[in-house]
């Protein structure tokens, strides 16, 4: 059931009122469409939030695949902006409110659930660029610096208070691994 609205407004709302005192009224004025339009479409509140998340999450691993797979850009500036396309750019809305880890756990239950493994895919194409780029590493140590710099991407998202912290620890971590 494909959204035709901004999911990153909608997940903004769920941001500022979590997800129990979220209604779907307040979505609907959010993206500009009435509530019976949504309930009529998803049925209840959480149908739409898990396919907003869904969605979103498989539109935002595409684009940080397409930055991974351009060679314009040397190949730590595109796995940290891979990293930012999936993690960075989504600090100041978590740090911005009480419910930010809240949505992020619900958010991760909801993609294991779905089987989707889409996140693999982003590590899977940072450690092929890694390999590329470092001839020293073995297909198993590019696999972990990959997984370390994804596992630390998000726990920088859950733990610093501004996306300046979060850049700086992501970018000090990429120097350490990838130089």
């Amino acid at each position: 059931m494909k959204t035709n609205f901004d999911k990153k407004k909608a997940l903004g709302v769920f941001a500022q009122y979590g997800f129990r005192k979220t209604s779907v009224g307040d979505v609907a004025s959010a993206v500009g469409l009435s509530r019976q339009s949504l309930y009529k479409k998803f049925g209840s509140k959480e149908e739409l939030f898990q396919t907003i998340i869904t969605e979103y999450s498989e539109e935002i691993v595409a684009q940080a695949i397409k930055i991974l797979e351009e060679t314009a850009n040397d190949s730590k500036s595109r796995i940290l902006a891979a990293l930012d396309t999936i993690i960075g750019q989504h600090v100041d809305l978590m740090r911005a409110s009480i419910h930010g880890s809240e949505l992020v756990q619900m958010s991760e239950q909801i993609m294991s659930s779905t089987g989707k493994g889409i996140m693999p895919k982003v590590m899977n194409k940072i450690a092929e660029i890694i390999i590329e780029t470092h001839e020293d590493r073995t297909p198993e140590q590019a696999e972990d610096d990959a997984f370390i710099l994804y596992t630390l991407a998000k726990g920088l998202s859950l733990t610093v208070a501004t996306y300046a912290e979060y850049e700086a620890g992501i970018i000090r971590a990429a120097d350490r691994l990838l130089d």
